[in-house]
């Protein structure tokens, strides 16, 4: 049985002190690992919008089903993104959220802002996992997977199957999420539909995966960087994140954000050295400072 933590249990939890030898170190082998595994599913005779494939990855405490589905959209588009794939969410209701993008994601970064401020400490922690995969365990099993018809009339699932999988998941104890889950509340996704906290990061993880893999097609074969070591993907989508919480935090200036965006032509990027400003020394850089 789930219970809620005290703030300070959560915090020794959450707790990371960031390296570049150790923490970023592990994050290039663990994302690596990934990209390779999503990049090998079988995309036969799969088309955008047509035949698709959707493999369920997470079940949260809520009973939410978090999915990949593809090919994605940019696989039909140019340049041709063949390995593309969308994270998808089944809600409680039974049915599947709208597709989340990241100007979603920042919208409800803002409402967590304006209705839980105290805690964007603990949203912060775990992007930041999310971005280096910090303690995510490597996972071996079959996974649900559903064949699916699309056409103008709907959906109609063609086929159900098992798929072996060995991949690095996002892995936290049951209490963290029950916790997070109340101090959170439900997460709005717009159209009337609503998901749990852990949902929402959980299908956020996702997302990032798709960023690395993406990046790295677009790398190593589309531009053939032949030395390309992971620059772009789910730890710059995380950064940019972390620069938005730090302003909803009111660490940083409007000005400030808005420069960093006009600059980085969209994908600001937080200091390493403000980790421990933006999750209140849930996260330090060792390599700077000490606890």
């Amino acid at each position: 049985m789930a219970k809620i933590l005290l703030n300070e249990e959560l915090i020794a939890v959450l707790k990371a002190d960031y390296s570049a030898k150790t923490i970023n170190k592990e994050s290039l082998l663990r994302r690596q690992w990934n990209i390779d595994t999503f990049n090998a599913l079988e995309r036969k005779q799969l088309k955008y919008d047509k035949l698709e494939k959707r493999i369920m990855l997470y079940k949260t405490m809520e009973g939410e089903e978090v999915y990949i589905q593809y090919p994605g959209k940019e696989s039909t588009e140019n340049p041709k993104m063949p390995l593309d794939f969308r994270p998808k969410v089944k809600l409680k209701t039974g049915e599947y959220a709208i597709d989340l993008s990241f100007g979603a994601i920042w919208d409800i970064l803002d409402d967590i802002s304006r209705n839980h401020n105290a805690y964007l400490k603990y949203v912060a922690a775990l992007f930041f996992r999310m971005g280096y995969m910090h303690e995510y365990k490597k996972i071996k099993m079959s996974y649900d997977c559903e064949i699916v018809k699309i056409s103008k009339v709907g959906e109609k699932i063609e086929k159900n199957e098992k798929i072996q999988l060995e991949w690095y998941a996002m892995q936290l104890e049951e209490d963290v999420w029950y916790t997070l889950n109340d101090k959170m509340g439900w997460i709005n996704l717009g159209n009337n539909q609503v998901i749990s906290f852990e949902g929402f990061i959980k299908l956020v993880d996702l997302l990032f995966q798709n960023e690395d893999c993406k990046y790295y097609y677009k790398n190593i074969v589309i531009d053939k960087k032949d030395k390309y070591k992971l620059s772009s993907g789910r730890t710059n989508s995380s950064a940019a994140n972390l620069f938005i919480l730090n302003y909803l935090e009111g660490n940083v200036k409007l000005s400030k954000l808005l420069d960093a965006f006009q600059k980085s032509r969209g994908v600001p990027m937080i200091k390493k050295s403000d980790y421990s400003v933006v999750t209140d020394k849930i996260v330090i850089n060792v390599d700077i400072e000490s606890r």
